[in-house]
């Protein structure tokens, strides 16, 4: 049965943290790490104004969770449902197959253990919605994200060779990592 982060209870806890879903009253907070370039280096996309972050607010709610250490925000975690690869004739059982997650610690959080946490936690929310497969990845020079991924147990599945173009002009190396539904259930 696939369930959408709608559909789970909120908030999760972990040893530290507290992860929910997003509110109105959370755009400020979360402004101040989204809107920091520095810190959002390897990320995807950085707004460059509030009023183009406000403009996304409804893609951000859908799939992004905060978490919260201590009642600061420490970090925020992306869980994106998504289909999985299919064949044609057999793409409705691939529908919603697979969540891939991605992160971002805040600075005076980092070192801490808190992206391990956060992506453990991102892993068994990501199960809980009854998908077959998680995926994550990152720029090669990103040592902290992929540490982490190892950390907790994914799969380095590929590694590609300059084929991502980071807003500095450059390309990059990429590491892609995976773990299986089955293998998230295995003791470690």
């Amino acid at each position: 049965m696939h369930r959408s982060l709608d559909d789970l209870i909120w908030p999760r806890r972990t040893e530290r943290l507290t992860v929910g879903r997003l509110t109105p009253e959370d755009a400020d907070v979360l402004w101040e790490l989204k809107g920091d370039l520095e810190l959002n280096r390897w990320t995807t996309r950085v707004y460059a104004s509030r009023e183009e972050f406000r403009a996304d607010w409804d893609a951000l709610v859908a799939t992004h969770l905060l978490a919260h250490w201590d009642g600061r925000l420490a970090a925020y975690l992306m869980v994106k449902h998504q289909d999985a690869w299919s064949q044609a004739d057999v793409a409705e059982h691939a529908r919603g197959q697979q969540v891939e997650l991605g992160w971002v610690v805040a600075p005076w959080a980092q070192g801490c253990g808190i992206a391990t946490e956060l992506v453990r936690a991102g892993l068994s929310i990501a199960f809980d919605m009854g998908v077959h497969r998680v995926e994550a990845g990152c720029f090669a020079e990103n040592t902290g994200s992929w540490k982490v991924m190892e950390k907790v147990g994914m799969r380095r599945e590929s590694h590609t060779v300059r084929d991502c173009l980071h807003r500095d002009g450059q390309w990059h190396d990429g590491y892609g990592y995976a773990m299986l539904a089955e293998e998230h259930r295995q003791p470690v």
